[in-house]
C-alpha cells in the first residue's frame, strides 16, 4: 500500500431497500392509465406527479397547486382547478376543507391498489 493511505475497517453495513417514490402509488398510475384521451391523460399525470414531487406526499392547498402550475408549466388557474376536479372524480386525489376555515380546499394523493370491476362486485364494494 502507498505511503500515507488509510484503509477502512471492515465493519458491516446495514443496507436498507427504501422503495423509490414513484413507485409507491401504483394505484395512481392505474387510474391515470384507465384515461382514454391523451392530452387529458398527460396533463393529469402531470398535476399527479407534481404533487407527489413538490409537496411530497402530504397535502397539499388547492392555491399552492395552482401557484406552482401557473408558475412552472404556464396553466391557468382554472385549467389546474379542472384537472384536479377530475383527477377527484376518478378517485386519484382526495379533497377535502381545511380545519381552520372550512373554505381552504386541500388535496392528497390516494394511494390504493386497483381492484378489477368483478372482484370488487364480490367482494361487496
Amino acid at each position: 500500500a502507498p505511503e500515507g493511505t488509510l484503509h477502512a475497517r471492515a465493519t458491516r453495513t446495514v443496507r436498507v431497500d427504501r422503495p423509490r417514490r414513484m413507485t409507491l402509488l401504483r394505484g395512481l398510475w392505474t387510474v391515470l392509465g384507465s384515461v382514454d384521451d391523451a392530452a387529458l391523460r398527460e396533463d393529469l399525470t402531470l398535476v399527479a406527479v407534481a404533487i407527489q414531487v413538490r409537496f411530497a406526499n402530504r397535502a397539499a392547498r388547492e392555491r399552492a397547486i395552482v401557484e406552482f402550475m401557473a408558475e412552472r408549466f404556464g396553466w391557468s388557474a382554472s385549467r389546474t382547478r379542472r384537472r384536479l376536479e377530475v383527477l377527484v372524480a376518478l378517485g386519484a386525489l382526495r379533497c377535502v376543507r381545511d380545519l381552520a376555515d372550512h373554505w381552504t380546499k386541500v388535496f392528497e394523493i390516494v394511494d390504493r391498489p386497483h381492484v378489477p370491476a368483478f372482484f370488487a362486485a364480490e367482494m361487496g364494494a
